[in-house]
């Protein structure tokens, strides 16, 4: 049995697994798996809200935004693998959605407007992840400064 937080006080450096240190989050695997939708040879009619428009670019950006987020919080929870290689994997993706939809996918089209949606969802998905790795360091330092102060000896 892995010892609790609470028993043993804040770590700084969590060796356990990501899975572990996240609770068994499935996030990551959720957010890739969704993301197999962006290859299917074509949109399912009977999908609700599918004629909606601008529906599309929404679920770009939501994707995008949670493919990044949960990719830092697996890949990037401390400085040994830097963020930037998640954002720039996802740039790539990006991109290579719209190619292989605009050549391969013959009911599908590639725009400029998805990749638009794409980068966007992608700079949303960094924010998250930057203002969590904040709210989780601020909070450290909390405890730490908390641990730090001489406890006075009741009378």
């Amino acid at each position: 049995m892995v010892p609790t937080a609470a028993a043993t006080g804040p770590r700084r450096h969590d060796r356990r697994s990501p899975r572990a240190r996240f609770g068994g989050s499935h996030d990551y695997e959720y957010s890739l798996l969704l993301n197999i939708g962006f290859y299917v040879p074509s949109i399912p009619s009977g999908i609700p809200g599918a004629g909606v428009p601008g529906l599309d670019k929404v679920v770009h950006v939501v994707l995008f935004a949670l493919t990044v987020w949960a990719a830092g919080r697996v890949l990037a929870p401390v400085k040994r693998f830097p963020m930037g290689w998640v954002v720039i994997v996802a740039l790539v993706h990006a991109g290579l959605i719209e190619l292989i939809q605009q050549i391969a996918l013959p009911d599908r089209a590639g725009s400029a407007a998805d990749l638009v949606a794409d980068v966007v969802g992608i700079a949303l998905g960094l924010g998250l992840w930057i203002g969590e790795r904040q709210r989780r360091h601020r909070l450290l330092e909390t405890v730490d400064m908390a641990e730090q102060e001489p406890v006075s000896p009741r009378a």
